[in-house]
């Protein structure tokens, strides 16, 4: 009973926040039309498709100077499609992006475009394919300034901040799904996967509503996940393609799927490229993970990586940037450790019958340092705090827990893992239970 008052308290903020969305664009009568007529169309399958559960969408549109009669909401299928892809493989979104459609809106062409690919759900938990996702999960684009560099990940929000985002995201494709049923017919400008908004008939509805200056309202994402191709589009624009999982909080422990972490960046499931034809290509990559990215001479470093399908890859080839290099065909993971100071890049490439792609990560080693990681340990207003400074920066850490102190290490519950700050802080918090408990604090 407990789990189901707060499924539905979830999943009435949401519902509050479509109404204040549409309350102060449209009015009242109009967003009690909505509210009444939405849900009878989300099964009709002529319509624009609007599940809640991990739509992937694409939006293309043009505003400003350069501002056209339409928008484009497309729908690529399911986030997990992409998510369980192997590591390296390449798709083209042909079979269900029109570009026909594309070009119907752009009658000048596909420079001044605006696109991005965003996904969401809308429910507490999502059990996939690829695990168990926490509510407020989000996937979202973000552009590239140089289209063979890949953008720097943003903190995965906090769990707090996540419903507003999640909200606006999922509007996207339930204002499509209205709108697509009001045009009535179905053409190559309206159909199940893809539907042309006409500006003018629906101001509350179309993606403009939600998506706002590309960064859906401004009040989680400080940056556009928008890319904007150039007056003379003539070569392919690439942006990258984030997952972002809450971060743990307040005793909630929201664990990323892939990545197995309950904090630090979002996750880059791979990027999708805009040719200037109009046709739009997803690759998948994985990422290069390092226990830690710097610290004093010697300093060992394990590392691992997050590619997943991982039986169509029959090399895995590390390469420390210290003249040592590992070849391996199951990819485990590694480690090495770095003798000297000094700034090293590593990369790893992996090869399956497809080709070969790389992913890389820098590690900056100092000279050896006598200072040692400082620990306090309080009981404040009934919780139990740890502080600490001179930690290694980025490297990561771990509490865990036991009622007996003499319990082997190895049956010890971990329930909290983070990384060292960039200011050489740590630490953990937790409330003094009626029990005796005792924690200890480890690290690579």
């Amino acid at each position: 009973m407990v789990v189901a008052v707060w499924v539905s308290s979830y999943v009435l903020r949401l519902i509050m926040i479509k109404l204040a969305l549409s309350f102060r664009r449209l009015g009242l009568k109009l967003s009690v039309m909505a509210l009444l007529a939405l849900p009878s169309l989300a099964g009709a399958q002529v319509y624009f498709t609007s599940t809640g559960i991990g739509d992937l969408n694409a939006g293309f549109r043009k505003t400003g100077t350069h501002q056209e009669t339409t928008e484009i909401v497309a729908y690529l299928g399911n986030v997990t499609n992409v998510l369980a892809l192997p590591a390296g493989t390449v798709v083209n979104m042909a079979t269900n992006f029109n570009t026909i459609a594309l070009a119907n809106m752009c009658p000048d062409g596909f420079n001044f475009l605006q696109w991005s690919v965003f996904s969401t759900f809308t429910s507490d938990t999502w059990t996939n394919c690829i695990g168990i996702y926490p509510g407020g999960t989000t996937w979202y684009t973000v552009p590239r300034t140089n289209v063979n560099v890949q953008t720097k990940p943003v903190n995965r929000f906090t769990p707090s901040s996540a419903p507003s985002l999640v909200a606006s995201m999922y509007n996207v494709s339930y204002g499509a799904n209205f709108l697509s049923a009001q045009l009535s017919t179905t053409n190559v400008n309206n159909n199940t996967l893809l539907v042309a908004e006409p500006i003018a008939d629906g101001p509350g509805f179309i993606m403009d509503a939600y998506i706002g200056s590309g960064n859906f309202g401004g009040s989680v994402l400080t940056f556009s996940v928008e890319n904007n191709t150039s007056n003379s589009f003539s070569s392919p624009v690439v942006s990258d393609f984030y997952q972002n999982v809450p971060t743990s909080k307040s005793g909630v422990i929201n664990v990323d799927p892939i990545t197995g972490l309950t904090n630090g960046t979002a996750y880059e499931v791979g990027y999708f490229t805009l040719n200037p034809n109009g046709t739009l290509a997803f690759t998948r990559t994985f990422s290069l993970n390092a226990s830690t990215t710097n610290g004093p001479s010697p300093l060992k470093v394990g590392f691992s990586t997050t590619a997943t399908n991982t039986t169509t890859i029959t090399n895995w080839v590390w390469n420390f940037g210290n003249g040592t290099s590992v070849t391996n065909t199951t990819g485990e993971n590694v480690t090495n450790t770095y003798a000297a100071a000094g700034t090293y890049t590593v990369t790893l490439t992996v090869y399956s019958a497809g080709g070969s792609t790389s992913v890389s990560s820098s590690i900056v080693v100092s000279s050896s340092s006598s200072a040692k990681p400082l620990l306090g340990i309080a009981a404040v207003g009934g919780k139990f705090i740890i502080t600490g400074t001179n930690g290694p920066v980025s490297q990561q850490y771990r509490i865990l827990t036991s009622t007996n102190l003499l319990t082997l290490l190895s049956n010890w519950t971990p329930i909290y893992t983070n990384t060292v700050q960039g200011n050489s802080t740590f630490g953990y918090t937790n409330g003094i239970g009626p029990t005796n408990s005792f924690f200890i604090m480890e690290s690579p």
